[in-house]
């Protein structure tokens, strides 16, 4: 039994090198983060993890709760305060709320599973969330820091950014405010009056795109001129040129670029300005509900509104506002042009959402498109959902190949509403094909662990990421070839550059830049868990090893049981490695299974841009 007097709560907020560790015979400390967790085990200061504290069937029920939580919007008590131009304005947080929710609710349900082993009666000192939380159980709490973390509740304010500088391609990890991401981007918006005033001819279909990456859409952009439809691009949470070649890509596409610069106008100034006031003091009014929302946010039973409500309705009501403006550009924007269709990538961005809420009322069709791997597990269907991958309210949906047109099928989707014609995103790899430069290197590609999955979150996933990159190295460098590191382009992701140059300084990490053209020249691609990139190895004939890492509570995709590549445990890696490498009958046969495979999962190969305006051109609405 544990006697100690005093318990430390820790996580990476603390200042550790001013917390007093020399009555270890006293004291009991409990890390809260991997990074606290990381720390401490450096310095050999003996500690326990918070998620020792939840089983497995209370990760599985924060999970599934974080889901059902960011509902709140719906009840039909608070429905008439937070809706705008027919926009329920809950609906637009949900999916950053949902990585808010499953953050604090793990914490929330740590903290009284601690309560509960080590009693009430124990001195606990805490930092500023686990102090927020604790206590409200507990008298005997003192707070170990003086800062109030609010990062968790505002996990979109801040962006990472990997930039690239000089001849070497120096690479690194540059953190700015959204704010200041969204004044540079009005600098670069400055010239899009230049792409919006443009004669159109009324003849042709008007088609609105949101939210694409010019890049990524390279080959259907080249495609547009010679179209008979008018593109017009609205993005809101990202740059649409940034650089010479996506200047040059939408300046030959001839598309119509809008944004503030080419929407906002003194009127509309003045509107949001009054209606922010009007919808600040109903949103007020809705909070003094503390009834429904004391019963409505628990876990487990147990009431978590105490401690979360002040941040939550602070929150809540910096978005709603910022909302105010978004909704009223969108209107500006479908009574500027009589569009044909709206094409969106997602359902649970806050500008998608105002789209398809808008464009409804319009009565304008709105498509789905794929824009990456879709996890066609049965056990992903909720998961799928609140990551917008799947339509519920778009009217159509476009989708890779028969592999996710069967899985829409199976899960109810109507067969009138899915198109499967490919996509225009791997167009670019034909030209690569052409390439015969193969190098001597094995190229893997990172993909760590989420902020939005509470599997994920435990450090135990968290180590297991970093042992497998760790081991897969090491095996690779020992069997005397050259390695390539290319990390995720998550702003969250994990650096391993530290621990990789211990293992050899050869070892090349990229940052930053297209993957494709580095699977185009190594001899195996290896990854972490599924990726959209084995779909790229795929068609550049390159064999794929795939090691797991996370827990397969949304199952397992088809993408890693059809032979599209070699779902390897990490323990038997390094001899199917070995196979690959030295086997060249082997190595063939996985490719000619991959060729198989990538049949059912794309559709019309390196022609999607063209197949796609030929659709769009002769398509009919008829649902």
């Amino acid at each position: 039994m544990n006697t100690s007097k005093n318990i430390f709560l820790l996580d990476s907020q603390i200042n550790f090198s001013e917390i007093d560790y020399s009555d270890n015979n006293n004291s009991q400390i409990i890390t809260f983060d991997f990074d606290s967790h990381d720390v401490l085990k450096k310095k050999s200061i003996s500690h326990l993890i918070s998620d020792t504290f939840l089983s497995k069937k209370e990760l599985l029920e924060i999970q599934k709760n974080a889901y059902l939580l960011s509902d709140w919007y719906k009840e039909e008590a608070l429905k008439e305060n937070i809706e705008y131009e027919g926009i329920n304005l809950g609906s637009l947080i949900q999916a950053e709320f949902i990585n808010i929710l499953v953050n604090y609710s793990k914490r929330f349900l740590e903290c009284i599973n601690i309560i509960r082993k080590f009693g009430i009666d124990r001195n606990y000192h805490c930092s500023g969330l686990t102090y927020e939380i604790m206590k409200h159980f507990s008298a005997n709490i003192e707070k170990i820091d003086s800062s109030d973390d609010v990062s968790l509740f505002f996990p979109l304010d801040s962006l990472k950014i990997k930039m690239k500088f000089g001849i070497k391609n120096y690479s690194t990890e540059v953190e700015i405010s959204q704010n200041f991401f969204k004044k540079l981007k009005k600098i670069t918006e400055k010239s899009s009056t230049f792409f919006s005033n443009k004669n159109i001819d009324f003849t042709q279909k008007n088609i609105l795109i949101s939210e694409f990456n010019t890049l990524s859409y390279q080959s259907l952009f080249s495609k547009i001129p010679d179209s008979n439809l008018n593109f017009i691009f609205f993005n809101r949470r990202q740059p649409t040129m940034w650089n010479t070649k996506t200047l040059s890509l939408i300046k030959k596409s001839g598309v119509i670029i809008e944004n503030d610069e080419t929407l906002m106008n003194n009127e509309i100034k003045k509107d949001i300005k009054s209606d922010k006031k009007n919808i600040e003091i109903k949103i007020n009014n809705i909070f003094k509900n503390t009834i429904f929302f004391d019963s409505f946010f628990s876990i487990n039973g147990n009431s978590f509104w105490a401690p979360f409500s002040s941040h939550f309705i602070t929150y809540f009501k910096k978005r709603a506002l910022e909302f105010i403006k978004e909704i009223q550009l969108a209107k500006q924007l479908l009574n500027k042009f009589h569009f044909s269709f709206i094409l969106l990538h997602s359902e649970v961005g806050p500008n998608e959402k105002i789209l398809l809420r808008l464009a409804k009322l319009k009565k304008i069709p709105t498509f789905l498109l794929q824009h990456g791997i879709i996890n066609d597990s049965v056990d992903a269907y909720d998961y799928n959902v609140y990551r917008g991958v799947i339509p519920i309210e778009s009217d159509h949906a476009i989708v890779w190949g028969k592999v996710y047109e069967d899985y829409f099928k199976q899960i109810g989707i109507p067969k009138e509403k899915i198109h499967t014609i490919g996509t225009p995103i791997f167009d670019y790899l034909k030209d690569l094909n052409s390439i015969g430069n193969q190098e001597d290197y094995v190229l893997l590609a990172t993909s760590g662990p989420t902020k939005e999955v509470t599997f994920d979150l435990t450090v135990e996933t968290i180590e297991k990421n970093i042992e497998t990159i760790k081991k897969i190295s090491k095996i690779v460098v020992s069997h005397n070839k050259k390695l390539i590191v290319k990390l995720h382009p998550s702003p969250d992701e994990y650096d391993p550059s530290i621990f990789l140059k211990k293992i050899n300084p050869e070892i090349k990490i990229i940052k930053t830049g297209n993957i494709a053209e580095l699977i185009k020249k190594c001899i195996l691609f290896v990854v972490i868990d599924a990726s959209t990139s084995i779909i790229d190895a795929n068609l550049l004939g390159k064999p794929v090893l795939s090691v797991p890492v996370k827990v397969a509570e949304f199952g397992v995709p088809t993408l890693l049981k059809n032979n599209s590549c070699v779902f390897v445990d990490i323990s038997s890696f390094e001899e199917i490695f070995h196979q690959i490498i030295n086997d060249s009958q082997f190595r063939n046969k996985i490719i000619k299974n991959a060729n198989k495979s990538i049949q059912k999962h794309m559709s019309f190969h390196y022609n999607g841009a063209t197949t796609l305006l030929t659709f769009l051109e002769k398509f009919e609405n008829k649902l």
